[in-house]
């Protein structure tokens, strides 16, 4: 395993596996109905991961200093993110994200404190919404924009509800979906639909960026993907809506190929296989579906062992993640001259229900 890739993924996980809260699963009720694109973090799924949680215990081994360094960002933030931020949930009414994208966390956060804090932000102003009280700054560690900083726009929605963006008419419209002035998204709506149990990430889009730098992206019209961990299994489940079944087949293709180049460069470790022979895929018309299921103590198996051989090489300089057009293997299979025509079905085929 990629030695950047692990540490990156150990690190990461300490700061969400903390902790032990029933887990919440997510609710549209946040998101408008005219939204495009939607993903949700669930923090307290991410607890309840066997994983995850072993991630934690793992990383603070390897990074001793994660825990003065959680606590750190617990005096700043107001609250502890490794057991009171419960989750978060971003959208957009385009593809737009950089400049329109939306966020809701909900945490137990220090309200008073919080509302103190941003009062001695640069340019801070406060404005109304009904009984919403909306505060304004310019965020001066973001190196871009004018004047070295970007607008920011916050407003508590409850005391452990939060919403952000850039604009205040953005927060505005997200107050008034929160409080069922403005529809959220329905039950037949495009983001709607059953939500898989224990997902920790959920991410659904009706519409795709057209400057989206992944080739199989460019060939879609949207998709569903959901990551998690179930009753001891850990799960992956993506459908993607695609502009023709020849791209179907091939984003099929595609799944079946980093199988096969996993298959190829851990091939002789036993563990490694087990896991890639959870994996399946069918292309029906212009639909692509991937499932891939694993037992959760089978996975922390792979991921300590990588851990541990990431440890013994800690001293060397770590290589760079990613190649062409962000693909981890250097060259993407979607690229011209490497695409793989038709559709692949493994194991029967895969229930629209799943996704």
């Amino acid at each position: 395993m990629n030695a950047s890739l692990t540490r990156a993924c150990v690190t990461l996980a300490a700061f969400l596996a903390a902790g032990s809260i029933q887990a919440k699963p997510l609710q549209l009720d946040a998101v408008p109905a005219k939204a495009v694109w939607m993903m949700h973090l669930d923090m307290d799924a991410a607890r309840d991961s066997l994983v995850m949680q072993r991630a934690y215990e793992r990383a603070v081994k390897m990074h001793p200093h994660l825990e003065k360094m959680a606590q750190m960002a617990a005096g700043m933030l107001g609250m502890d993110p490794r057991k009171d931020l419960h989750d978060v949930t971003a959208y957009g009414l385009d593809t737009d994200k950089r400049n329109n994208a939306v966020m809701v966390v909900r945490a137990k956060a220090n309200r008073e404190f919080l509302e103190a804090m941003v009062t001695k932000a640069p340019d801070h102003k406060t404005m109304e919404h009904r009984s919403h009280t909306l505060h304004a700054w310019t965020q001066k560690g973001w190196k871009r924009g004018k004047g070295g900083g970007e607008p920011v726009v916050a407003a508590f929605h409850k005391d452990d509800v939060m919403v952000f963006a850039r604009t205040d008419a953005q927060v505005r419209a997200a107050l008034d979906v929160l409080d069922g002035v403005a529809p959220a998204a329905a039950g037949d709506g495009p983001l709607a639909g059953r939500v898989r149990p224990g997902s920790i990430l959920v991410a659904r889009a009706a519409a795709i960026d057209p400057d989206t730098k992944c080739p199989v992206l460019k060939q879609g019209r949207g998709f569903r993907v959901a990551l998690g961990e179930s009753e001891g299994r850990s799960f992956y489940r993506a459908k993607l809506d695609m502009k023709s079944a020849a791209a179907a087949g091939e984003a099929v293709a595609v799944a079946k190929g980093l199988a096969a180049l996993a298959s190829l460069r851990w091939g002789d470790e036993a563990g490694v296989a087990k896991l890639v022979s959870g994996l399946d895929t069918q292309a029906t018309g212009e639909t692509c579906m991937i499932a891939w299921d694993a037992a959760a103590g089978d996975v922390w198996t792979v991921v300590e062992k990588a851990a541990n051989e990431w440890e013994k090489r800690h001293r060397e300089r770590p290589r760079r993640w990613g190649g062409k057009d962000g693909c981890p293997m250097g060259e993407c299979p979607m690229d011209e001259g490497n695409r793989k025509p038709g559709a692949a079905e493994d194991g029967g085929p895969l229930r629209d229900d799943e996704f």
